[in-house]
């Protein structure tokens, strides 16, 4: 005898039936937050099965993963460099867009690596920046290391920032307390300033000194005439 399908199984079409497609999955898992997300998650508010979901994302980290390029690709979308401008303004322009991208991930930025994960995303200001540093007179393979180094340092910087809503704190200023407490005695004068102070490295200044010291260092590189 036959049995008739139950409701559940109703609500919840499975695999290509389900007509999902993953611009769908992403809205739905970036109304969740990170610590909540979860295949099933999703699965539940586009009111699917699990397996309709997983057709187009096969695990949790490659859920979270894909979420978090796309919120930083979105952040970073208003990020334009004029023509007019030179190599030292295109890279202050390219450097805090980066590290305001990933640092407003929040949760989610341990999951996008700017220098691995999402190099088609920054394809057009990339190669303006790289475009400038020719142009102000470096061969293209300096030109190409100059870039690397200032998106990852910018990288880290919103990494470290992102960090802090998650562990109270920053994560070399964490560090240097504990190690302080687990060795008492050590008594670095300095260090112990350091560590009562209120200066946070995590700071805006803190982004705006990486970035003027990158600078000033391509200026003492272009000014010394080698490459």
């Amino acid at each position: 005898m036959a049995t008739r399908p139950s409701a559940d199984a109703k609500r919840r079409p499975q695999g290509m039936k389900a007509g999902l497609d993953l611009p769908q999955i992403l809205r739905a898992a970036s109304s969740i937050p990170p610590d909540d997300l979860t295949m099933q998650a999703v699965a539940d508010r586009l009111g699917v099965d699990r397996k309709a979901v997983n057709h187009h994302v096969p695990d949790r980290a490659s859920l979270l993963r894909l979420v978090a390029v796309d919120a930083f690709a979105r952040n970073f979308a208003p990020v334009s460099i004029p023509p007019e401008c030179d190599w030292r303004e295109a890279s202050r322009i390219y450097g805090h867009g980066i590290a305001t991208a990933v640092a407003a991930l929040g949760p989610l930025a341990g999951h996008v690596r700017v220098s691995r994960s999402v190099d088609a995303l920054l394809l057009a200001a990339t190669e303006a920046l790289l475009a400038k540093f020719v142009e102000g007179g470096f061969d293209l393979e300096t030109g190409l290391r100059a870039v690397a180094m200032l998106s990852e340092m910018c990288d880290a910087y919103g990494q470290g920032v992102a960090g802090m809503e998650r562990d109270g704190g920053g994560m070399r200023d964490l560090w240097l307390r504990e190690v302080l407490r687990e060795h008492p005695e050590e008594r670095p004068r300095y260090l112990l300033e350091a560590a009562q102070s209120v200066v946070s490295t995590y700071d805006a200044r803190q982004l705006e000194l990486s970035i003027e010291v990158f600078i000033h260092g391509f200026e003492g590189i272009a000014s010394a005439g080698r490459p």
